[in-house]
């Protein structure tokens, strides 16, 4: 009992001091700490397993500043942060594919004024993807740096947990996301051109097995993308590989990346056989942990097909017509609705 009171004694005495002393900043580090901490550990893990990418979208969108608030109450909110800036990026992301759609309408109606004003609003929209998606590379890559004391690119972490590997893997991604838009809109933001070879060195610090395939999926297409980049690589069985380990864990990010890359060279073809594989797996179950990520990576690879229907029909991919294409509706099985004059 003594020894009992003994210790809260000395509690409140160090509290007191603390106070004294500047403690308001010691009391309130504590407490963005402790949010963090049930930010990470208890409500990232249910969010993840959901599958409603819209939801998810929404609440990085409205919850990402707050959660950077805590910076003003001496928390590191960067982890999360990361997870939210990455998200986010993805809400802007659907956004300028939706206004690149009604450009590809507008040329083919020959709507000039149409047309224009549909690529200004893309460009506009994919540079706050590239801010969004640069802010999670970038406040991952300085936590990564100062939490475990390595040099992004160079060296690897000691990982301590699976969240830190996770946030390693989505920044990083972004990265390579916000260096791909912010091209596309001419700029704007000022993503560093070094960060896609930097990505590539980064992500051979985690486990491909373990990650479903992503890490190396997107080394892949760092070396598509990047001119000479390719060379004595073996890119197409590298996203093979990646592709049946994403299929395998039910997390299909591997597949969206072998899209990317090749609609990056106008390989139409292999974008064809991508979207294909995506759906052809009838048995196919999302891992309950990350379904979240696989329904994103649905959403992207949607996006995708409706970029090539767009192009060649003026409308979007059909309902239920993921994995078909307009040329091949004499089977029967393409949303007849959708080729109503």
């Amino acid at each position: 009992m003594t020894s009992r009171i003994n210790r809260l004694l000395t509690s409140t005495v160090l509290a007191i001091s603390a106070m004294t002393m500047g403690g308001c900043a010691l009391i309130e580090s504590n407490v963005s700490g402790t949010t963090l901490s049930i930010l990470e550990d208890g409500f990232t893990p249910p969010t993840l397993q959901t599958r409603d990418v819209e939801m998810a979208c929404s609440f990085a969108t409205v919850n990402g500043p707050l959660v950077g608030a805590a910076r003003n109450f001496y928390g590191d909110p960067s982890l999360m942060e990361t997870v939210l800036m990455s998200s986010a990026g993805v809400c802007s992301e659907n956004q300028a594919i939706a206004e690149e759609m009604r450009y590809m309408r507008a040329a083919r109606e020959k709507r000039a004024d149409e047309a224009q004003d549909a690529r200004i609003a893309q460009k506009r929209l994919l540079a706050v993807a590239a801010e969004r998606q640069y802010t999670a590379f970038y406040r991952m890559r300085t936590k990564m740096e100062q939490k475990y004391f390595i040099k992004y690119g160079t060296d690897c972490p000691r990982f301590k947990r699976d969240f830190d590997e996770l946030v390693y893997l989505l920044g990083s991604v972004s990265g390579l996301q916000a260096m791909q838009n912010d091209i596309a809109a001419q700029q704007t933001v000022g993503v560093p051109t070094d960060t896609a070879p930097l990505v590539e060195k980064a992500l051979k610090c985690l486990d491909n097995t373990k990650w479903w395939g992503a890490p190396n999926a997107a080394r892949a297409a760092v070396w598509s993308i990047i001119p000479g980049g390719g060379e004595g690589k073996d890119i197409k069985g590298t996203f093979e590989t990646s592709m049946k380990l994403g299929e395998a864990a039910g997390v299909r990010l591997s597949h969206v990346m072998a899209a990317v890359a090749a609609q990056s060279v106008d390989d139409k073809a292999v974008v064809r056989e991508t979207i294909k594989r995506f759906t052809a797996n009838k048995d196919f179950k999302a891992n309950p942990d990350y379904r979240l990520i696989d329904a994103i990576s649905q959403s992207q690879m949607v996006n995708v097909s409706d970029r090539m229907w767009t192009q060649a029909t003026g409308t979007r991919t059909p309902m239920g017509s993921l994995g078909k294409f307009w040329d091949e509706k004499a089977g029967g099985d393409v949303d007849a609705d959708s080729f109503l004059k």
